[in-house]
């Protein structure tokens, strides 16, 4: 019985250092070249705890080691399974209701702290129900408050501005 503690304890520690150092662990054991959320550290985690507490109630209803160990591998199974449908689940709701950088280019803002000519202000940008606030940086002097089309990514925190009143009224002014 001793085994199944240490091993389910082992799956709770594993799993409050995953809640404490979130990604490091994953770059640490680089666990997605053996197949992606399987064998992240929550499906491992989720497996040893309960293949470790699993078999600790085995033993207590029938105290016979195998049935403990097969109770416990379909414990772990369930658990694994899961904790990985759960970690698909929330990256597909993350990428649908966060917007990212690529998708700020066409968007319109408004300037809220003034942009000097090829210096940087900031803008607070709204896309996918959110707002968003980064430095921008544009080739004209723009006034704070003033309505403005996110035309570039600089970099993850800032973005290329265009005055929409510079924009050509038309395709054909293009």
């Amino acid at each position: 019985m001793t085994f199944f503690v240490i091993i389910g304890v082992i799956g709770l520690l594993t799993v409050l250092l995953s809640i404490l150092l979130g990604d490091i662990l994953e770059g640490i054991f680089n666990l997605d070249a053996l197949g992606g959320d399987l064998f992240s550290i929550a499906g491992l985690a989720a497996f040893l705890g309960a293949f470790g507490f699993g078999g600790v109630i085995s033993l207590a209803v029938v105290d016979v080691t195998w049935v403990a160990v097969a109770v416990g591998i379909v414990a772990g199974i369930a658990a694994a399974s899961g904790a990985t449908a759960l970690t698909r689940w929330l990256k597909r709701s993350e990428s649908t209701s966060t917007f990212s950088s690529h998708s700020m280019v066409g968007s319109t803002a408004r300037v809220i702290t003034d942009i000097p000519a090829g210096g940087f202000g900031e803008v607070r940008i709204l896309g996918a129900g959110q707002s968003r606030k980064r430095a921008a940086r544009s080739a004209l002097p723009i006034l704070a408050g003033t309505e403005v089309w996110v035309s570039g990514i600089v970099s993850p925190t800032a973005v290329e501005v265009t005055p929409t009143h510079a924009l050509p009224e038309s395709p054909e002014d293009l």
